[in-house]
């Protein structure tokens, strides 16, 4: 690693650097240290996750972006107490594009029209809180907010209440400020059913019971006897009716899913659970009555229904933690837009515009309405509605797409020709429709099947084999089988075994947020990837030839340069501005260099939309874009309007006084690990697939460099076009990956989907799982764990069949009394359990690596 110097002021000087990018800069001396560390652990100095398969030198010890943005953040504000206070890796920061909280808009209209005054409270949700770490980091940014008055965090549940006083700042300021660290606020989502909640309540009192069953059959064991009167019957009535209301409370949740799913005729994990329960009951209720209570199996039973029961609440709870880690979806009902009328702008829902109403677009904001753009021209991105990553330039008196961002420094007004009803948003933005069956592949079927016929058929035999001799013996034989062949492995490892897979993976950044994706992702066959924002990072990058070409110029150049692009929002700019900042400065300013910088507020420099940049300095003038216009000032009204065309195709010149100082060309920034983790899939047996709605010409360039072949890659599709090419390949095998809204329709056709699109939460709402970070390893990451889960539960399966034959055969041979089914029920538990958590320990994740 080669240390930077740090750049000085607003604007660097440059200093060519022969052979790559330079390192970032370490904050401080001290830093030095541990940034070697993390480079020779090769892991990330911010979230401690591998740096990955695409990671160069010049990331420095950073896995993404994210995570090297936060760092530099976090000591620069003098924050750096959060990594004293975080504890192991965890998932990386995300990137997000800035939110322009028209929600709170809307908030604060409602207050003002309600006449309230004095401190601001809200209760908001909050996406992107891991640990105690980001607690404190968010509490100690609001402490340094005057207008902060209290602020109060559920991380579990992803919530926010906080007090404000108005008069003494901008609430806005605080968001922004907690967004650059990757964190985002929002409206609370509407209260729904929880079901970790009934689940938690259930599984406190099954364990209550439990207990106290114990408690009263240990007296059993230690010699009470019906000779020692009235407490022996007592004790054995008690235990009797605390076993009753554990199989109501706890067993409703087992035998209500074996009932639904006999109905759609699958028989999955709660058949088992269910019907082991039920007879483990019948079998000691008729004990009971028949031999007294020290024929029955009460606490074996009791003991059985809250292991399960913490099982599924453990399966249940994680999943809604991933649900919650992100702000509710953004669907039509939650999408605000910015209405001007009598001279002032007022926020309100998107499904009240109507045609005629001129809507404001501020940067960054989503068009709602196809419309008439008025008084001046606008940039704008395509990309979360048609998949092309170029910009597209509109003139006054264009139509402006539904479903565009402003990409601008500055807002813009459309004249809404349609109601929103009539938008292409409405049905983009449909939310994910709900209540359809659960996915359950055949192998669950077949052995949950097997499980109930084999328990019912020993249990028999057992009966007629001592049936003959001593009938009393043959019930406590029939019982004894059904309470020892209890399915732990089935019930209580099995979500073992889930829960420690979903925290994997969460460390790594991937959230799984549907219960049957670890069994989906077993049929999976092909996997079908979106270019923009998915593949590439939404960013343009400098051919190798071009970026030599930016170190040859001389240093009023770079300066004159770096002034222009820092100062528009265009992507060649911000290319540009990246690679320059890149160079390393040198320790003094030379010949007044810096003196050559454009004042923030300079009418001097002028963007054209769908040009370039023009900049008068003194005698020269400065341009930077298409050549025509870049050689001669030239502006054809065409071409500036050619939404189609190929920033990574065209030249870009850069010249003073129509004389060329460089010409650049760019490429795509494809995510590093792209190449790598695709043909690791391909030799993992995945069929893939490139489905984009840009330029065909792009896809297929795109396709060459994955090593994708050309028959496999499509372009220039819409969303319905994506749709039904995810139903031709056969959407019962299919794995949809995108960003853009423009993939909602082949989310719904596909068997499962996955998103890195965390900022707009409209398809974490439809995908399987979202991932974080800055490249694709998630979903090999999250196939290879459903391979891995079912490995487990398998030899966990196997365990358990040869633990009940041999349970069987003591029961079969009548040693099994009451008191070896209380030993070997909890200890076939706790060996199952130990073995599954010992397979998927930290120091055995070599296969998520």
């Amino acid at each position: 690693m080669r240390p930077v110097p740090k750049t000085a002021g607003n604007a660097p000087s440059f200093a060519p650097v022969p052979d790559a990018c330079p390192l970032p800069d370490p904050p401080d001396p001290e830093e030095s240290a541990a940034w070697e560390r993390a480079l020779e652990r090769g892991v990330c100095l911010h979230c401690e996750g591998e740096l990955g398969r695409g990671w160069k030198e010049e990331d420095g010890p950073f896995c993404c972006r994210g995570c090297r943005s936060v760092y530099e953040l976090i000591h620069g504000s003098d924050l750096s107490r959060y990594y004293d206070l975080r504890r192991g890796r965890h998932a990386p920061a995300a990137v997000l594009r800035p939110d322009t909280h028209a929600w709170l808009d809307q908030l604060l209209a409602r207050r003002e029209e309600a006449g309230e005054a004095g401190a601001l409270r809200l209760a908001l949700d909050i996406q992107g809180v891991h640990c105690a770490a980001c607690v404190w980091l968010l509490e100690e940014l609001y402490r340094r907010e005057p207008a902060g008055l209290e602020l109060r965090i559920n991380p579990s549940q992803g919530r926010v209440d906080l007090s404000w006083d108005p008069e003494r700042g901008d609430l806005r300021h605080y968001l922004s400020e907690v967004e650059r660290f990757g964190y985002r606020l929002g409206p609370r989502r509407e209260g729904g059913p929880r079901p970790s909640r009934d689940l938690l309540a259930r599984m406190a009192v099954s364990i209550a019971v439990a207990l106290n069953v114990m408690m009263f059959t240990l007296s059993f064991y230690f010699g009470l006897a019906p000779e020692d009167g009235t407490l022996f019957h007592f004790f054995g009535w008690l235990n009797l009716g605390l076993a009753s209301v554990a199989v109501i409370v706890g067993g409703k949740v087992f035998f209500r899913g074996a009932l639904a799913g006999l109905r759609r005729r699958v028989a999955h994990l709660d058949l088992p659970i269910s019907v082991g329960i039920a007879l483990a009951y019948a079998g000691s209720v008729y004990a009971f009555f028949a031999h007294g209570p020290r024929a029955a199996y009460f606490d074996t039973l009791t003991v059985f229904v809250a292991l399960m029961l913490i099982g599924r609440w453990a399966q249940e709870n994680i999943l809604e933690r991933n649900r919650n880690a992100l702000l509710d979806s953004a669907g039509a009902e939650h999408l605000v837009a910015k209405r001007q009328r009598g001279g002032r702008i007022e926020a309100l829902p998107a499904t009240e515009i109507r045609r005629g109403d001129e809507i404001w677009i501020a940067p960054g904001d989503l068009v709602p309405v196809a419309g008439i753009l008025l008084r001046r021209p606008a940039e704008v991105s395509l990309d979360w509605i048609t998949g092309e990553s170029e910009q597209a330039s509109y003139a006054p008196g264009d139509t402006v797409p539904a479903g565009a961002f402003n990409a601008g420094r500055g807002g813009f007004t459309v004249a809404a020709s349609q109601d929103f009803s009539e938008s292409r948003l409405v049905d983009l933005l449909r939310s994910a429709p709900g209540g359809g069956e659960p996915y359950r592949p055949g192998w669950w079927s077949r052995i949950a099947g097997v499980y109930v016929g084999a328990v019912l058929v020993l249990a028999l035999l057992g009966f007629l084999l001592w049936a003959q001799h001593d009938a009393r013996r043959a019930l406590e034989v029939t019982v004894a089988v059904l309470v020892i062949t209890c399915p732990c492995a089935l019930g209580l490892a099995t979500p073992l075994a889930e829960e420690l897979i979903h925290v994997a993976l969460r460390r790594r950044g991937v959230f799984l947020r549907k219960p049957d994706f670890l069994d989906k992702a077993l049929a999976v066959r092909k996997v079908l990837l979106d270019k923009t924002g998915t593949l590439t990072i939404g960013s343009l990058a400098l051919e190798p030839e071009s970026r030599k070409s930016l170190w040859r110029l001389g240093e009023e150049e770079k300066l004159v340069l770096w002034n222009l692009t820092a100062r528009s929002n265009h992507p060649v700019s911000r290319c540009l501005a990246d690679a320059l900042r890149g160079f390393a400065p040198p320790s003094e300013e030379k010949d007044g260099a810096a003196a050559i910088r454009l004042d923030p507020a300079s009418e001097e420099l002028a963007e054209i939309p769908g040009q370039g940049l023009e900049w008068r300095q003194g005698k020269h003038v400065y341009r930077l874009g298409r050549p025509a216009f870049a050689l001669g000032g030239a502006v054809d009204p065409v071409d500036a309007r050619d939404e189609g065309g190929d920033e990574a195709e065209r030249e870009t010149l850069f010249t003073r006084d129509g004389r060329t100082l460089v010409a650049c060309r760019f490429r795509e920034d494809f995510k590093a690990d792209a190449a790598a983790e695709l043909a690791q899939l391909r030799e993992e047996g995945y069929e893939l697939h490139l489905l984009s709605g840009d330029a065909r010409g792009k896809v297929l360039r795109a396709a060459e460099a994955l090593e994708i072949p050309p028959s496999q890659a499509s372009g220039g599709l819409s969303p319905e076009q994506k749709a039904e090419r995810v139903r031709a390949l056969d959407e019962h095998d299919t794995l949809m990956v995108g960003d853009g809204l423009n993939d909602s329709p082949s989310f719904e056709a596909a068997l499962c989907a996955a998103t890195p699109a965390v900022d707009r939460p409209v398809l974490p709402g439809k995908a399987d799982f979202y991932f974080l970070g800055d490249g694709i390893a998630a979903l090999r990451r999250a196939l290879l764990a459903a391979r891995r889960l079912r490995r487990v539960v398998r030899d966990n399966l196997v365990l358990a069949v040869a633990y009940n034959l041999l349970a069987v055969g003591l029961c079969f041979a009548g040693l099994v009394t009451p008191v070896v089914a209380a030993i070997l029920m909890p200890l076939s538990s706790v060996g199952v359990v130990t073995l599954t958590a010992l397979r998927l320990s930290g120091r055995r994740q070599a296969w998520m690596s």
